[in-house]
């Protein structure tokens, strides 16, 4: 039987709701929070605050509410006993929570840190404890690990801008043996939407099934051309970056939306917020923030004349697809 892995536990994944495909509630400190102190997200009441909006807009679309793909990895202030702390004050609110690694720079000092000491097996050991056993209460910031009954149900790689390093390239190799032995679905980072394709094409020669592989942040890179090339390999899109403004306008997003649906790749596609800092949620008092695509994306599509079908897909039933479990090989 297929199963999305949730915080709470396995779950039917057509009880998944509108789905979040890449956001953040918890963020309790890490390179990330060192680089700018903006993404400190340390509040539980805060959470509890911007996950309530998101289930509140999700209801509009769906009775089960909605979850979010919190894309915290490992050892980058991930906190899972903060993050059930939120999912039990929040009903309707499922989470999936994140292992994996994100970019090299967000590590600060790579030549000490265990991802180089460690072979490609022991690093894919790490990810398949975090999700079949539980994650590790320390965040495998060491040296001791307590594993804890809350398992990971997505697997984040990232690279850098317009480069895989060798840090990240190993990290690939770990995320992909984990996603294998598993069937657990693997979310990336791309920087301002660069390597998008390079990660699809090297982690499906890894082995990867491509429909358990979703190229997140895509949207950076608002080339209808270039996306399609990256759907072509049959992995997923994840176009997040809501309401970035100074980046780019949301037109651009809807742009690529339509045109990748009348291209046929409308089925691939899972949207997100990417909310990760305090300056980006309601709860501390941005203008938007976490309920983005059900709240203003939904609607908006629909007056832009788009198929309810496919923007129902959109919001929902390809984050199910995506999100379940393949047969671990």
């Amino acid at each position: 039987m297929s199963f999305a892995r949730t915080l709470r536990g396995d779950v039917d994944p057509s009880t998944l709701g509108v789905v979040n495909g890449h956001d953040h509630l918890i963020r309790t400190g890490a390179g990330e929070v060192y680089i700018d102190a903006d993404h400190l997200l340390d509040d539980v009441d805060k959470a509890v605050e911007e996950a309530t909006y998101f289930v509140d807009a999700s209801k509009k679309w769906s009775v089960d509410g909605g979850t979010i793909i919190e894309m915290c990895p490992a050892n980058c202030g991930r906190d899972v006993d903060l993050l059930a702390q939120v999912s039990e004050r929040v009903p309707g609110l499922q989470i999936i929570i994140a292992t994996g690694f994100h970019r090299q720079a967000n590590y600060l000092e790579t030549r000490s840190h265990w991802v180089t000491r460690y072979s490609v097996d022991q690093i894919a050991d790490l990810l398949v404890a975090d999700i079949e056993e539980g994650i590790d209460r320390y965040d495998y910031s060491g040296p001791l690990v307590e594993r804890t009954q809350y398992r990971a149900g997505v697997i984040k790689v990232a690279t850098s801008y317009g480069k895989i390093t060798a840090f990240e390239r190993k990290c690939m190799e770990a995320a992909a043996q984990a996603s294998i032995r598993t069937g657990c679905p693997i979310n990336t980072h791309t920087t301002y939407g660069t390597c998008g394709l390079e990660q699809a094409e090297q982690l499906i020669e890894l082995g990867v099934a491509p429909e358990k592989v979703a190229i997140g942040h895509i949207q950076r890179n608002a080339d209808p051309y270039y996306l399609a090339e990256i759907c072509a390999t049959g992995a997923y899109l994840e176009m997040d970056g809501t309401y970035r403004i100074k980046y780019q306008p949301d037109s651009n997003r809807i742009m690529c939306l339509r045109e990748l649906g009348e291209k046929g790749y409308g089925k691939q596609i899972l949207l997100g917020t990417d909310s990760g800092k305090r300056g980006y949620q309601k709860a501390y008092g941005s203008v938007t923030g976490v309920d983005f695509n059900a709240l203003v994306d939904g609607p908006r599509m629909l007056a832009e004349g788009f198929d309810r079908a496919y923007v129902e897909d959109l919001l929902m039933y390809n984050g199910h697809r995506f999100a379940a479990f393949a047969e671990a090989r």
